[in-house]
């Protein structure tokens, strides 16, 4: 199953691509520019770089927060719009839950956060 994955809810935005667990591709840019000048030039650069089309992904995935409201909104409407103008499914990710996922293999509590900015964390 080709998965196509996208963060946008922090000021680094990320487009991963991946062969069920196998990462083919990832592209990770913080420019300061807005996800909506960058997502859609790194998910077409990702699948070029990889062989792939639009039409190749199985599975279109967002993070869905904490995190920036409009980078939240941002990531979502643009993974939408890619799935369902394939008509193929696409699913929202906690993006605690995924950051969390890179530390699964060590033992004891995990706790992942978030800048939320005004000296908060999510």
């Amino acid at each position: 199953m080709l998965i196509l994955a996208l963060d946008s809810t922090a000021q680094v935005g990320s487009v991963a691509l991946c062969e069920d667990e196998k990462l083919i591709a990832e592209y990770t840019l913080n420019t300061g520019h807005t996800h909506s000048e960058t997502l859609l030039p790194m998910v077409e650069s990702v699948l070029k770089i990889s062989g792939y089309t639009v039409d190749d992904v199985d599975l279109f995935v967002c993070t869905a927060g904490p995190g920036s409201f409009t980078g939240v909104r941002i990531g979502a409407s643009t993974i939408k719009g890619m799935a369902f103008g394939k008509d193929k499914p696409c699913i929202g990710v906690s993006t605690l839950e995924a950051l969390a996922e890179n530390l699964v293999p060590l033992k004891g509590i995990i706790v992942p956060t978030m800048d939320a900015r005004r000296n908060q964390v999510y």
